[in-house]
């Protein structure tokens, strides 16, 4: 235990000191807290006046009753202030939070996104985030609440009677040691629970994204027990919290049930010989009520309170997560010219790429092929800059990548990803992603180079037509046609092309590629691709297999001086035969 205690506090110092942002609000529902609990204090005292006053009439009725009903409507008016303003309070936290995640994940590098993946990155922003809302908006709150309902109850049960209230206080060390062994054994638990929804959402987030697949290759039963497995260890921790629990309820039955008895025997007679009001026994039951009832709360918050520390070091392990730098100052208009300059590669500490050297002359085409997993896809991602390599360096123009501003660098490079990313909007927007006020004859352009006007023109509203979510709506080919028209319409000088004509007919992409050479001449295009039928025309071809460079050149040079290039040329000849 004494191990975990430093790491603990730097957890609790860490929520507490960002709560420091928000220490008005927070001082402001407290204060309320602490009036409504003051007077919820009072309320059993005033009850016990009130049934005096029904026996001997010591004191007066009706000012015993008025000042019940000024009481209980002074509780209900402030607490109804303090739901309000720790509602706003715990939303005000929550969207700061959320705001921070999505600067720091929009900052991240390609690597950390894929390696943190994106499910733990969505559980951050809801489950995660919404325990630091309820530990603002509830658990403070109550915490504090049975805190002041605790002491108070403890001084008020003394001032009635000190005699009679020893049994009932002797009950704190009993629940307050049995609660700290049952939360010792459960507490890592908390951490292991938010682990698991990790999981179950990847796995539900894979079975909705695939579930046309799933459906095709009827893989419905693979996906439920992976789904299943994935469901029953989520059960299984929850089941290990919930059964930590379970010792507590028959704890506290038998520890209050106990102290009542006495209370009522001794009390009783106290009663009958006339040392103790009526009044006075009914307001010590309602003092114990109130007494007990904050240790069982104190209890119960300690998992929730537990758990928004969990899951605040988690959201804290993304907020302050390492940057990648930035890159440079330089800001220039780029000729498009690229070189990889020895280039090496290792991701989870695998050799990915080794050795790479290539020169892309500015408005040239040039095409890199070579067998799936031969490191083409990294290669785009070294250009884009998504990736850093490990040894070697990518220039542009001459100058080292990480030399360039980063956001003037992307102004003049348009690239067009293996996945289509569409959205949720117009098909304007979609295409003029990143301009609200590009031209129509700069999208209508993009949109002809992507041999794409054809399916526009059946659209009833045009460029205005709506896009399903994750464009559903759309078949693969128009997908990737519309991904290359937003590409093209940054006007840029440097095109990067992977493998976006997958799903596109060879007529087509013919097509496309002839319409790149007269719609935008002086663009440099790298295409990815698997198919030499593409890109034999092209100025320059790179063959790459399993992560080395085995040859470049011409397409006509290729098929004389290269092995592996003829062989994968003759096979793509038998299979379109």
């Amino acid at each position: 235990m004494d191990q975990k205690t430093p790491e603990t506090t730097k957890k609790q110092e860490s929520l507490i000191s960002f709560l420091k942002n928000y220490k008005a609000l927070i001082f402001g529902v407290i204060f309320l807290s602490l009036i409504v609990n003051l007077l919820t204090l009072i309320l059993p005292r005033i009850n016990a006046r009130v049934i005096d006053s029904l026996q001997n009439l010591t004191y007066n009725k009706d000012e015993a009753l008025m000042l019940f009903g000024v009481v209980t409507t002074a509780i209900l008016l402030f607490t109804m202030v303090q739901n309000v303003l720790s509602s706003i309070t715990s939303e005000k936290i929550a969207a700061e939070l959320r705001r921070q995640l999505i600067e720091k994940i929009s900052r991240q590098s390609f690597t950390y996104v894929n390696q943190v993946t994106a499910s733990k990155l969505l559980t951050n922003l809801t489950a995660d985030v919404d325990a630091v809302k309820q530990f603002i908006n509830q658990r403070i709150v109550f915490a504090f609440a049975a805190v002041v309902q605790l002491i108070g109850s403890i001084i008020l049960l003394l001032s009635i009677n000190w005699r009679l209230a020893i049994p009932v206080l002797l009950t704190i060390p009993i629940l307050g040691v049995s609660f700290g062994v049952i939360f010792s054994k459960i507490e890592k638990y908390f951490v292991q629970g938010q682990e698991v929804i990790d999981k179950l959402n990847r796995v539900i987030n894979e079975s909705i994204v695939g579930s046309a697949l799933v459906r095709v290759l009827n893989a419905r039963r693979f996906e439920t027990d992976k789904f299943l497995v994935a469901n029953e260890e989520a059960r299984g921790v929850g089941t290990k919290i919930v059964n930590g629990f379970a010792a507590i309820i028959p704890i506290i039955n038998v520890v209050v049930n106990v102290s009542f008895l006495i209370v009522m025997g001794y009390g009783g007679i106290q009663v009958i010989d006339g040392t103790l009001s009526a009044g006075d026994f009914s307001a010590f039951f309602s003092y114990i009520f109130i007494f007990i009832f904050p240790i069982v709360m104190l209890g119960f918050l300690a998992s929730g309170i537990g758990r928004a520390f969990a899951t605040y070091t988690r959201l804290k392990e993304v907020i302050d997560s390492e940057e990648p730098k930035e890159g440079g100052n330089l800001k220039k208009e780029i000729e498009g010219s690229i070189e990889l300059r020895k280039v090496t590669l290792d991701l989870e500490n695998k050799r990915i790429l080794g050795d790479i050297n290539f020169t892309v002359k500015p408005k040239s085409r040039v095409g890199i092929i070579g067998p799936t997993a031969a490191g083409k896809t990294q290669i785009f991602y070294l250009i884009t800059g998504l990736i850093q390599p490990n040894e070697g360096e990518i220039l542009v123009d001459g100058k080292p990548i990480n030399d360039y501003d980063r956001d003037n660098l992307y102004s003049q490079m348009g690239m067009v990803f293996q996945d289509s990313i569409i959205f949720n909007t117009t098909l304007r927007e979609n295409i003029a992603f990143r301009n609200e006020e590009m031209s129509d004859e700069t999208i209508w352009k993009a949109i002809e180079t992507a041999e794409l006007k054809d399916f526009v023109d059946t659209l009833p509203e045009g460029l205005d037509t709506k896009i399903s979510e994750r464009g559903s709506s759309l078949s693969g080919g128009q997908k990737q046609r519309l991904t290359l028209a937003r590409a093209l319409a940054l006007n840029p000088k440097i095109l990067l092309l992977d493998d976006f004509t997958a799903r596109v007919d060879i007529n087509t992409e013919r097509k496309i590629f002839a319409n790149l050479k007269q719609n935008y001449p002086e663009i440099t295009v790298v295409a990815i691709t698997q198919k030499i039928k593409s890109i034999e025309e092209f100025d320059d071809i790179v063959l790459v297999m399993e992560g080395e460079l085995i040859a470049t050149g011409k397409h006509e040079e290729l098929l004389k001086s290269s092995l592996e290039y003829q062989q994968i040329y003759n096979s793509q000849q038998r299979t379109e035969d």
